[in-house]
C-alpha cells in the first residue's frame, strides 16, 4: 500500500507489478519527477534531496543530460556568441579529445570532483602538460558554471577540485642590444614596419595584422584597436579584440610613424600579401623564426615580441599603468604578475636612488 506524503511533499510508494519502491514528487514547473528502487532507503534520501532543492530555489531542471550532451549546448549556445574563434576551437579540440573520452557519458548531475581528479590525473600520467590539465579544468569550470546558472546543477563539481598549477616560467624577451641586431636585419624586408610595431607598441600578432588605415592616424601618430585577424584552420578572418579593454589607443614613436608613412594607403589592410590578402600569421611566424636564426638569436614566439616591448619600457621606468594601458591588461595586478621578474631590479634601482637623495 503507498504511503503518502502531504501536498507538495511528494510520495513514496510501492509497484505491485515490480516490487520496486518508487519516490514521486511534483516541481515548481508543474513537472513530476520519480526515483525507482529496489531499496526504499535509496528513494527517501532522493525524495529528501528534491524537497530541499525546490525549498532552496536548486531543483535541477533535467537529470538525464550526459555531460557530452551538455557540452555541446554549452558550445553552440553560449561559447559560440561569447568567445573568440580561436578559443573555441581550442576548446573543441580539449572538449573531443580529452574530455568527452573519460567522462562524456556521465550524467551531468551524477557528475562529482573524484570524476574530475581521475581525469586530470590520467592526463597528466598520458604525458599531457600541467598547464593543459589547468586549462582543461578552466573548461569544466567555465562551462559548468553555466550549468549551475540554468539549474541542471545543484553545485559546481570544480569548486572541490585542485588543478594542477604548472611552474610559472618568466617570458621570453630580447634585450634592448638584441632588439637593435634584429630590427638590423631585417630592415630591408617589407615585413619591418610589423617587427617595428610589436617590438614599439607591444600589440598582439592579430592585432597587428588586422589592422586598417581607418585605425591609423599618423598626423597625430595614434593607432586605434579595434579588431583582430583570426585564422582558423587556413580561413582568415576578422573578429573582436582578447577583451574589452584590448580596445584601446597606442601612441606610436617617431619611427613606427616613419615605416608607416612610407607604406601609407587610403584603405584596407595595413599589411597585405602581394594580392592585397591579409598576411598569414603561419606565414609571418615562420619568416620571424627564420629572422631570428640569420640574425643569431635565441627562437621564441613572435608573441615574445610583446613581452620584450613591456619588460624594456618598465626597465627604462615607465609608469606600469601607461605599460598597462599600452598592452590592453584589464588591471594593473596582471601587468605586474606577469612582469614580476622586472620587478626587483627595480627596487634596487630604487634603493640605490634613495641612497643617492639622502646623501
Amino acid at each position: 500500500m503507498a504511503s503518502r506524503r502531504a501536498k507538495g511533499e511528494g510520495s513514496i510508494f510501492r509497484e505491485k507489478s515490480t516490487g520496486y519502491w518508487v519516490a514521486e514528487i511534483t516541481l515548481p514547473n508543474g513537472k513530476k519527477r520519480r526515483k525507482r528502487s529496489k531499496q526504499q532507503q535509496v528513494v527517501k534520501k532522493w525524495l529528501l534531496d528534491q524537497r530541499k532543492s525546490i525549498v532552496d530555489n536548486i531543483y535541477v531542471n533535467d537529470e538525464r543530460i550526459t555531460v557530452a550532451d551538455y557540452l555541446d549546448r554549452f558550445m553552440s549556445e553560449v561559447a559560440a556568441h561569447t568567445l573568440a574563434p580561436s578559443t573555441i576551437r581550442s576548446y573543441n579540440y580539449l572538449i573531443r579529445d580529452h574530455i568527452k573520452p573519460e567522462i562524456g557519458r556521465v550524467h551531468l548531475v551524477d557528475l562529482r570532483p573524484e570524476h574530475l581528479q581521475s581525469l586530470y590525473s590520467l592526463k597528466l600520467n598520458a604525458g599531457l602538460s600541467k598547464r593543459t590539465v589547468q586549462y582543461i579544468h578552466a573548461i569544466l569550470r567555465r562551462s559548468l558554471n553555466e550549468a549551475l546558472r540554468s539549474g541542471r546543477i545543484i553545485r559546481n563539481p570544480t569548486d572541490a577540485v585542485t588543478p594542477p598549477r604548472p611552474a610559472k616560467k618568466p617570458p621570453q624577451t630580447l634585450s634592448a642590444d638584441e632588439v637593435n641586431v634584429f630590427l638590423k636585419s631585417v630592415e630591408d624586408h617589407h615585413w619591418y614596419p610589423i617587427y617595428l610595431l610589436a617590438i614599439t607598441t607591444g600589440m598582439r600578432k592579430g592585432e597587428i595584422l588586422g589592422l586598417q588605415w581607418e585605425d591609423v592616424d599618423l598626423e597625430h601618430g595614434v593607432i586605434n584597436v579595434q579588431r583582430t585577424l583570426v585564422d582558423i584552420q587556413g580561413n582568415v578572418m576578422l573578429g573582436e579584440p582578447k577583451s574589452a579593454t584590448a580596445k584601446r589607443n597606442i601612441t606610436l614613436s617617431d619611427k613606427a610613424i616613419e615605416a608607416l608613412r612610407q607604406r601609407q594607403l587610403d584603405e584596407g589592410f595595413v599589411f597585405t600579401t602581394s594580392t592585397g590578402r591579409p598576411i598569414s600569421q603561419r606565414n609571418l611566424t615562420r619568416h620571424f623564426h627564420a629572422s631570428l636564426e640569420k640574425a643569431g638569436l635565441k627562437r621564441m614566439r613572435f608573441h615574445d615580441l610583446r613581452h620584450t616591448a613591456a619588460t624594456l619600457l618598465l626597465q627604462a621606468h615607465v609608469h606600469p599603468k601607461i605599460v598597462q594601458e599600452m598592452l590592453g591588461h584589464s588591471t594593473i595586478v596582471l601587468t605586474l604578475d606577469t612582469y614580476s621578474h622586472v620587478i626587483p631590479g627595480l627596487q634596487d634601482e630604487a634603493a640605490n636612488e634613495m641612497d643617492r637623495i639622502l646623501e
